[in-house]
C-alpha cells in the first residue's frame, strides 16, 4: 500500500480505494452533516467546532499524539481539523463560493480526500484536547463527523464495520460466537472458578425477568477471560438475581462500534441491543468492562431511544463499590500484595465521570495502591480508545506503540507498580499490547478480577 498521508495506513486499500474518484460524492455527504435536520445529535458542537477555532494551540499541548510524535504538524489536532475546515470554507460558506481566495480554501483533490481518510484514524477522539480548550472546541467531534462522512461513501475499518458491527448484528457478537460455543464458554468459566476457589458458583444464561442482566464485551470471552470470571464470582457472592444472556436472545455483546465511526451503523446496533432487552425484561442492566458500551447506553441510548428504556443502566463497577461499601462484598486487601495502579479510561472517566469509583474499589482490595500521574480528567489515553485496540494492519501497531503507548509506558513505570488495572476491553487490549513492545515488568488487569482475588470466603 502506497502512503496517502504518513508511514502509516489504517485502512486497506480495498477499503480506501485511493485511485476511485470519490470528492464528489464526499461533498454530498458533508451537505447532509451540516444540516441540523439531518444531523441534529451533533450539529451545533460540530459547526461550532468548524466556526470558532482561533488556532491558539493550547490542544495541542494536550495531545499525546502531537507531543509523542515530536510534535510533528500532522499530528496537531487543529491540522487534522483544518483538513476538513478548508472543505468547508470553500464549499459551504458564500465567501468560499465567490471569493475563495479570500479565505485560502482550494479545491479538495482526490489526494487531500484520501490523506484526510488516513489523518482520522490517527485520533482517539480521547477529547483531552477539548478539555483544555479555552473555547470548549472539540476536535473529536470534527475526526467523528469526518469518519461518518467517509462510512457513508463506504469508507470505513473492515475491524470495525464488517468485523465489527455487521457481524455483531449477524451473529449477535463481534467475535462471531455461536450460542452452543458461548455456552461451552461458561460452562467452562463455572469448572475454572470451582475448581480454584472451591466454592459452587452458579451462572445463569437467559433468565427472563432477572433483577440484572450483566452484558460484557464479547471479546472478554475470548480474550480476558479473567474479567468475566471476576464479574462471575462478584455477582454470586452478593447473592443477587442475575443472568447472562447468549446469542439465542438476540445481541449478548455489549459493544458499538458505532459510536466511532457512523450514526448509521449505531442506530442499527442500538436496535438490535434494545430488542434483545426487550425479549429479556431486565430491571436492571449491567454493563461489563467496557467504556465506550457505558457511553452509549449511560448516555446516548437514554437520550435517542429514551421510550424504549424501561430498566434502568448501571456498570459493574458501580455496582461493586456499592457492594463493598455497603458490606456486601467482603475483601481483604492483603490477597492483592503487589502494587497497583489504575489507568484511567477515556470513555470511563471524561466521558461519563467514573473517577472515583474505581479508585475505591482498588483501595479497598489492593495492599498497595498508586496513582499514575496525571490522571483522572487529565489522564492520557493509552491508544486503545475508538477502535485502535484491534487495528493492527501495516505496522500500524507500531504507530500506537510509538506515539500513545510511549506515554502511557513512562506512566506506568513511574509508579513503580506491578500491576495495571482497568476497567475496559479496549484498554486492555492496548495495554497487553505496551507492555510486550516495552517489555514492561507489569500485569494487566480488570478491576473484577482483583476484587474476585480479594474477596474472603467463609
Amino acid at each position: 500500500m502506497r502512503r496517502v498521508f504518513d508511514e502509516y495506513r489504517a485502512l486497506s486499500d480495498d477499503v480506501l480505494r485511493p485511485d476511485e474518484p470519490k470528492v464528489s460524492k464526499f461533498l454530498e455527504a458533508m451537505k447532509k452533516s451540516l444540516s441540523k435536520k439531518d444531523n441534529w445529535t451533533f450539529w451545533l458542537p460540530y459547526v461550532l467546532t468548524l466556526d470558532l477555532c482561533v488556532k491558539c494551540g493550547t490542544c495541542a499541548e494536550a495531545c499525546p499524539v502531537y507531543t509523542a510524535s515530536g510534535r510533528k504538524e500532522i499530528y496537531h489536532p487543529v491540522y487534522r481539523s483544518e483538513m476538513l475546515r478548508r472543505v468547508y470554507k470553500r464549499y459551504f460558506t458564500l465567501t468560499g463560493k465567490i471569493f475563495r481566495g479570500l479565505v485560502g480554501a482550494k479545491d479538495l483533490t482526490e489526494e487531500d480526500l484520501n490523506a484526510m481518510a488516513e489523518a482520522v484514524w490517527r485520533c482517539t477522539i480521547c477529547r483531552r484536547c477539548a478539555y483544555v480548550c479555552p473555547l470548549a472546541i472539540d476536535n473529536g467531534v470534527i475526526t467523528r463527523e469526518i469518519r461518518k462522512m467517509l462510512d457513508a461513501i463506504g469508507i470505513s475499518p473492515d475491524e470495525l464495520k464488517e468485523n465489527g458491527t455487521r457481524t455483531q448484528i449477524k451473529a449477535g457478537n463481534a467475535t462471531n460466537t455461536p450460542t452452543e460455543a458461548f455456552l461451552d464458554m461458561i460452562e467452562f468459566i463455572k469448572e475454572d472458578i470451582e475448581d480454584e476457589k472451591g466454592v459452587e458458583v452458579e451462572i445463569p444464561v437467559d433468565k427472563v425477568g432477572a433483577d440484572y442482566l450483566v452484558i460484557n464485551n464479547a471479546g472478554d470471552y475470548i480474550a480476558f477471560t479473567e474479567t468475566v470470571m471476576g464479574i462471575v464470582e462478584i455477582m454470586n457472592y452478593a447473592g443477587v438475581d442475575w443472568t447472562l444472556n447468549s446469542p439465542e436472545t438476540g445481541i449478548n455483546d455489549v459493544v458499538n462500534y458505532g459510536l466511532f465511526y457512523s450514526d448509521t451503523e449505531f442506530v442499527a446496533v442500538a436496535k438490535a441491543h434494545l430488542e434483545t432487552l426487550k425479549r429479556l425484561k431486565p430491571k436492571v442492566v449491567v454493563i461489563g468492562e467496557c467504556g465506550h458500551a457505558y457511553d452509549s447506553f449511560k448516555f446516548f441510548y437514554k437520550a435517542i431511544f429514551k421510550d424504549d428504556m424501561p430498566f434502568e443502566v448501571t456498570s459493574i463497577t458501580e455496582l461493586t463499590d456499592k457492594w463493598i461499601r455497603e458490606g456486601r462484598l467482603k475483601v481483604d486487601p492483603e490477597k492483592n500484595p503487589e502494587p497497583v495502579t489504575f489507568h484511567d479510561s477515556c470513555k470511563w472517566g471524561r466521558c461519563a465521570g467514573i473517577y472515583e469509583e474505581p479508585r475505591r474499589i482498588l483501595k479497598a482490595v489492593c495492599k498497595d495502591f498508586r496513582e499514575m500521574y496525571p490522571n483522572r480528567e487529565m489522564s492520557y489515553c493509552c491508544g486503545g480508545g475508538s477502535g485502535f485496540a484491534i487495528m493492527n494492519k501495516d505496522d500500524f501497531l507500531k504507530f500506537r506503540m510509538e506515539t500513545y503507548g510511549k506515554i502511557k509506558a513512562e506512566q506506568i513505570k513511574a509508579t513503580g507498580a506491578k500491576i495495571v488495572a482497568t476497567i475496559c476491553a479496549n484498554c486492555k487490549g492496548q495495554l497487553r499490547e505496551v507492555i510486550n513492545y516495552y517489555n514492561l515488568p507489569v500485569k494487566f488487569m480488570g478491576v473484577s478480577e482483583l476484587v474476585a482475588n480479594a474477596l474472603v470466603y467463609d
